[in-house]
């Protein structure tokens, strides 16, 4: 089984990234599809999660977002699989973490923005 891991820098503070990546609805936007007969761990103190199935063989993985100051992250993900298409295993978690954070970053700005007092 190899091991892949990628890590992206995101401009948003850690909390607001954590919360929006291990959200029940935007979990599948990164997470296997078969999920659903395995298992997901969160800490959210440590701002992780691990997923996986009970079988040999599945794919299972870790992410982590760290605290890089007042409004900037790091986000790492690590898959474990046994895919070999290399190249095309690390497209997929590039464009996996640059869309989580695109949405993470747009559903803080419309959070913010509707908590302001505005035109009516």
């Amino acid at each position: 089984m190899g091991t892949f891991k990628y890590t992206a820098t995101a401009e948003l503070p850690a909390d607001e990234a954590f919360a929006f990546i291990s959200d029940a609805p935007n979990l599948p936007r990164f997470l296997p599809q078969h999920l659903d007969e395995g298992w997901l761990r969160k800490d959210e103190a440590g701002r992780q999660l691990a997923w996986g199935t009970e079988s040999d063989g599945d794919d299972c993985g870790e992410l982590h977002v760290l605290d890089r100051g007042a409004a900037l992250c790091e986000i790492t993900i690590t898959l474990h699989t046994d895919r070999t298409d290399e190249d095309q295993v690390r497209s997929e978690m590039e464009q996996a973490v640059a869309a989580l954070t695109h949405q993470a970053a747009a559903d803080a700005d419309e959070q913010r923005e509707g908590s302001q007092p505005g035109w009516a």
